[in-house]
């Protein structure tokens, strides 16, 4: 019963579907009765005509402009929350308070079953636009992740692949082609699992890790996956990126036009509590993240998992902070990542104003805190032969730009870029999405998952931002 209630899900199915209707139908409800009580005429005339109709009507017309405003105004004007959340989150802002203000108008001159339908329908209102803004954002995929909850099993899965045991992708084709490799799964799995910080010590939370049908199939050799390192926005965590993101569908369809064959996914923990935002670094604020980040995790899943060893073999990504912390570690470790596919990243690592961050984060050594701007990072590792898949939700203005602003720089540097802007979305998960399944098939083919070079023009949703 907790996994079902865990699993429902707030982005489509029966839960939201039923949420709107049941929100329309009270709407439909109370409205409906509002003009029958004025067509059939009232003791109060004129005035019950407008308390019953026209006042809740202008007063939901009112609290929709309200809400509407308010909303464009923090999100575009001010930008309180560091981006613009865009026009649909901004729309559903403004429906919301439209229906809330009908509603609580409503109520106030009615009694008895009609006032408790308003009441009801506030509470619909509130929770629909609630979840309309989620579907927006896509960052809340289930319950279990609204709670903080999910229902991923744990594992231990130190010791699952002996280097010596593996072999190229490229040799495992050859075996399944000859009939060694048999009883391959239908879908991956996901697994919870604790990386030891034994070099950072740093407080991380558990690790989710995708393991492809390939990394499961029958067979005396297993071959060395590419592998992708993945990081949420912050607020944010492991489950997040896998809730949010669509990881194991992405990946379980790509395994399944290629072979059982796709990179193996680690959601490792970059920032240890949903509130902190640790800039990717090792510092005395929130420990030592960047460390656990290249050395622990790294480390750990090429000892224990069947990954690939070579940087070339190995991406990471992410999407807002994740996506900035993607863009300077995979900058600055060229020796680790060939790969970056950063989705909504900024121009630089920020918490707080940057005299703080110096201070309090490097220690007041602002030479050191430089290093991690992205394009600093670049140019300081130039030339480059990194593969960059930098993308942002079309209607996420600033991002756009930011990506126009760095895209340039890492292709002076060498680095093969492709620049992409992810249309009809703004700064959310349904744009990472979109950018990582195109990086995944880029990232696939160079790896020799895939042999066909994949083409932006098969990725509809997607549009080349020039460089």
């Amino acid at each position: 019963m907790r996994a079902w209630l865990m699993n429902i899900s707030l982005v489509d199915g029966w839960f939201p579907a039923t949420l709107f209707s049941v929100t329309a139908v009270l709407a439909a409800i109370l409205l409906g009765t509002a003009i029958w009580e004025t067509v059939a005429g009232s003791r109060d005339g004129g005035k019950r005509t407008f308390a019953v109709v026209v006042c809740p009507v202008v007063i939901a017309i009112i609290a929709g402009i309200a809400g509407l405003v308010i909303a464009w105004l923090l999100s575009d004007v001010f930008v309180v929350f560091g981006v613009e959340l865009g026009p649909h989150v901004v729309a559903w802002a403004g429906c919301g308070c439209a229906i809330i203000g009908f509603a609580i108008c409503y109520a106030v001159p009615h009694r008895g079953v009609l006032r408790a339908v308003a009441v009801v329908l506030t509470v619909f209102a509130v929770l629909s636009a609630a979840t309309g803004i989620d579907q927006a954002y896509g960052e809340y995929a289930t319950i279990g992740s609204l709670l903080g909850q999910d229902t991923y099993r744990e594992a231990d899965l130190t010791g699952m692949a002996k280097r010596s045991d593996l072999i190229s992708v490229t040799q495992w084709k050859q075996e399944k082609a000859d009939g060694s490799v048999s009883n391959i799964p239908a879908h991956g799995e996901v697994r919870k699992v604790n990386i030891p910080a034994t070099a950072s010590h740093f407080e991380a939370r558990k690790a989710l890790v995708y393991l492809p049908p390939a990394a499961l199939a029958t067979a005396k050799h297993k071959p060395a996956l590419p592998v992708i390192l993945m990081m949420s926005g912050q607020p944010g965590s492991p489950g997040r990126v896998f809730a949010a993101g669509g990881i194991q569908t992405m990946m379980d369809d790509y395994a399944q036009h290629h072979g059982g064959l796709a990179p193996i996914v680690i959601a490792a923990d970059q920032l240890g509590d949903d509130s902190h935002n640790t800039l990717c670094v090792d510092s005395p604020v929130y420990g030592n993240a960047l460390t656990y980040l290249t050395k622990d995790v790294v480390d750990w899943v090429k000892a224990n998992l069947p990954a690939a060893q070579q940087a070339q073999d190995w991406a990471i990504a992410g999407f807002s902070q994740g996506a900035t912390c993607s863009l300077q570690i995979g900058a600055n470790h060229p020796d680790l990542f060939g790969t970056i596919i950063p989705t909504g990243s900024e121009l630089k690592p920020t918490n707080g104003s940057e005299s703080s961050m110096i201070s309090r984060f490097f220690h007041g050594d602002r030479t050191a805190y430089e290093k991690q701007i992205p394009i600093n990072a670049i140019r300081n590792h130039a030339p480059s032969n990194q593969t960059l898949v930098i993308g942002a939700g079309e209607r996420d203005r600033e991002s756009v730009r930011n990506v126009e602003r760095i895209a340039p720089v890492a292709q002076q540097a060498g680095m093969h870029v492709t620049a992409v802007e992810s249309l009809d979305n703004a700064h959310d998960w349904h744009a990472v999405q979109d950018t990582l399944r195109y990086g995944l098939a880029v990232f696939g083919y160079n790896t020799g998952l895939s042999d066909a070079k994949p083409k932006l023009v098969d990725y509809p949703n997607l549009k080349r931002i020039s460089i």
